[in-house]
């Protein structure tokens, strides 16, 4: 596994002398459910999968070489795919190597390979333990963490399916800071995981960064997306929503559990953290992209949402506000780029000196609502 890794750093010099720069991006793909020590339980989402499985031993050289080139734009659609962290090393299936398609794909919508020997397949959810370790990866350090996990699983006698990978974090070309993870796949039935009452409802307030911000840290919320929504466009991108092109807002998508905070609590903040009552417009974000908003899905949202924002608009805007409510239709994950991007660029100058005020006031005057 030690020469894999040393060809795979090889490998990817080469190509990014030779070619445009693609950086790798780190994005979640799982939650954590339980920790034991120090492995965690995880219940990860589907994923999609570009991969290539060696013919023999002296064929592992070429396995990160052909889905490097297939993610540079040798496939139908000549398009570049973004490339994700970490690369899977699948040591189960004679170290087929494997890169995670980014999450605004399907397996419809992503370009076709030109080579035949790369395998572009779904991987249902699934629960599965993982350790984390630092620095370069071994087969011995592998042995070690494998050893290490099968016993902390056996001591919770939690049943495993003895289908090992080496998750490589941070792109083979990093140097220091290295992070590395064996993973293996759980039978779930022996994982009880606390059910809980999710709903999702979908915020525009201007840029989805400062959206994205506001509500991440929110007791109760599990989950915030960037995206476009509110239009009548298939398939919009950032460029094009950007620049007015389309009838869409940056929106975000909201995943909260009833049973911690109420949709009121979030409209609370939704209308407190933004001025709802500029048309579209937050500050020097001008555009109908930027228009408040809020997209609900069912009667008795609509009502909710109409009765608080007459209420907060009787008792704090003197009937100004001018944000919008309109039935959900679609909405469209943002390029993965977007997804984080405050807590993945703090020190950017958009970052530091316009949402983290937001941020910070936010939390100060309704610090009820954020997590410690």
């Amino acid at each position: 596994m030690k020469y894999i890794i040393i060809t795979i750093i090889v490998l990817v010099v080469i190509f990014f002398v030779s070619k445009d720069s693609i950086s790798a991006t780190e994005y979640n793909h799982y939650k954590v459910v339980k920790k034991i020590d120090n492995c965690e339980i995880r219940l990860y989402k589907d994923l999609i999968y570009a991969s290539y499985k060696p013919k023999n031993k002296n064929d592992r050289d070429n396995s990160f070489r052909n889905i490097a080139d297939f993610i540079f734009g040798n496939n139908k659609n000549e398009e570049k795919i973004a490339m994700t962290s970490p690369v899977v090393i699948k040591l189960h299936n004679e170290n087929e190597m494997a890169f995670i398609m980014p999450n605004k794909y399907d397996i419809s919508s992503l370009p076709k390979p030109k080579n035949t020997d790369i395998n572009i397949y779904t991987e249902k959810s699934s629960m599965k333990a993982a350790i984390t370790y630092s620095g370069y990866t071994s087969s011995k350090k592998e042995a070690e963490i494998i050893k290490e996990l099968k016993e902390i699983l056996k001591k919770e006698k939690l049943e495993h399916n003895n289908d090992f990978e080496v998750l490589v974090y941070n792109s083979p070309w990093k140097l220091i800071n290295r992070k590395n993870e064996i993973v293996v796949s759980i039978k779930s039935n022996k994982m009880k995981t606390k059910k809980t009452n999710e709903s999702k409802i979908y915020f525009g307030s201007g840029c989805f960064w400062c959206t994205e911000a506001i509500f991440e840290d929110v007791i109760g919320v599990n989950k915030v997306v960037s995206g476009y929504s509110g239009g009548t466009e298939a398939n919009p991108n950032y460029t094009q929503v950007s620049n007015g092109l389309t009838s869409h807002a940056e929106v975000c998508e909201i995943t909260y559990d009833n049973n911690k905070i109420s949709l009121e609590d979030l409209l609370e903040i939704f209308y407190l953290t933004h001025d709802p009552t500029t048309l579209n417009r937050q500050g020097n974000d001008i555009g109908k992209h930027y228009r408040s908003i809020i997209l609900y899905s069912t009667d008795s949202e609509y009502n909710t949402i109409q009765e608080f924002t007459d209420k907060i608009n009787l008792n704090l805007f003197e009937n100004k506000i001018v944000t919008e409510i309109s039935k959900f239709n679609i909405f469209y994950e943002a390029e993965d780029y977007h997804q984080n991007y405050f807590k993945l660029n703090r020190e950017q100058g958009y970052c530091s000196s316009v949402i983290n005020p937001k941020v910070n006031k936010a939390k100060k005057n309704l610090n009820k609502f954020y997590k410690n």
